[in-house]
C-alpha cells in the first residue's frame, strides 16, 4: 500500500518539499487506519471471547429447585439467580412445564408462577400435599433460594421445603424421578416398604407421605391415604402360646396302682387268716 503512494506521487509536479509533506501525512493516515482496523478486529476477538466464557457461565447451573405436588418440575438455576432449564415429570408435569413460560425467569418469579398455576392451585386446594426442595449446588445461593421457599410456604399447612443433598442427584435422574419423590422414596424403602420407583413416580407427594407415615406409624394431617396396593401392609398381633399342661407320668400312675391293688391284696389275706384262726377249736 505505501508502495502504491510512493508511486502516485512521483508522477505529480509540484515542489519537492510539498510533495514529502503530503506524502508523510498521507502515510500517517494510513497507519492509523491500520491501527484502527487492528484494534477494531482485536475488540471484536475479545468481545466473541467474553460471550463465548459469559454464556458458559449463563449455562451452567448453580441450583435446582424441584417442585412436587403430581405435577412434578425440577427448576435448572444458574449463577444470574435465572432458569435455565425446566424438566417435567410423568405427563401430568411435562405438560405443565409446557404450558408454563418459565425459561430465563428469575427463580422467585418462575416458583410464584408455578404455585400460582390452576394445575397446582387444585392440587393444594383438594389437600394434596406440596413438597419444594432445592439442590444446593452453590451453597450460598441456595440457601438464599431455601430461604425465600420457606417464607412463601410459611402460611401453607399442607406445604413444606427442605435442601437435598446433591449426590442424590444421580440417583434420582437414574429412577426418571424428581429429587423431591426420590428423597421421601428413599425414606419409605429405608422405613420398610416395597415401593418401586415407577410406583412412587405415579403417585402423589401426599400419597408417599401417607404410605411413610403408615410405616412409621404416626398420620400426619392433610395427607391422602397411600393407594391400597402400595399400602404399609398391617401385621396382625399373633396371640401368645398357651403354657403346655404337663402330662401325667403313665408310668408312676400303673406303678402306684399296683402297689395300692398289692396291699389291699394282702390286707384281705391277712383278714381270711385271722377270721379261720378264729372259728378254730
Amino acid at each position: 500500500m505505501e508502495h502504491e503512494i510512493v508511486r502516485a506521487f512521483q508522477t505529480v509536479r509540484a515542489e519537492e518539499s510539498l510533495k514529502a509533506d503530503t506524502l508523510e501525512r498521507v502515510l500517517e493516515a494510513a497507519a492509523r487506519r491500520r491501527r484502527r482496523r487492528r484494534l477494531g478486529a482485536l475488540a471484536a476477538a475479545c468481545c466473541c471471547l467474553a460471550l463465548v466464557v459469559l454464556g458458559a457461565v449463563y449455562r451452567t447451573p448453580t441450583s435446582v429447585i424441584s417442585i412436587d405436588v403430581n405435577p412434578s418440575l425440577e427448576l435448572t438455576v444458574n449463577l444470574f439467580d435465572r432458569v435455565i432449564a425446566v424438566s417435567g415429570y410423568q405427563e401430568d408435569g411435562e405438560a405443565l412445564a409446557a404450558s408454563l413460560r418459565l425459561l430465563h425467569l428469575s427463580y422467585a418469579q418462575a416458583v410464584d408462577r408455578v404455585v400460582e398455576s390452576p394445575a397446582v392451585a387444585a392440587c393444594l386446594e383438594r389437600g394434596e400435599w406440596l413438597s419444594i426442595s432445592v439442590v444446593e449446588l452453590d451453597a450460598d445461593q441456595g440457601a438464599e433460594i431455601l430461604r425465600y421457599i420457606s417464607a412463601c410456604t410459611a402460611g401453607t399447612e399442607n406445604a413444606s421445603c427442605r435442601a437435598v443433598d446433591q449426590a442424590s442427584v444421580a440417583c434420582a435422574h437414574d429412577l426418571g424421578l424428581s429429587y423431591g419423590k426420590y428423597q421421601t422414596y428413599v425414606e419409605i424403602q429405608a422405613a420398610g416398604g416395597s415401593l418401586t420407583a415407577q410406583e412412587a413416580g405415579e403417585m402423589t407427594m401426599g400419597q408417599l407421605r401417607a404410605l411413610l407415615a403408615e410405616l412409621e406409624g404416626a398420620l400426619p394431617p392433610g395427607t391422602d391415604r397411600a393407594p391400597e396396593e402400595v399400602r404399609a401392609p398391617t401385621v396382625k398381633a399373633v396371640p401368645p402360646a398357651r403354657a403346655a399342661s404337663p402330662r401325667p407320668d403313665r408310668t408312676a400312675a400303673t406303678t402306684a396302682r399296683t402297689t395300692t391293688a398289692d396291699s389291699r391284696g394282702k390286707m384281705g389275706n391277712l383278714s381270711r387268716g385271722l377270721r379261720l384262726s378264729a372259728q378254730a377249736p
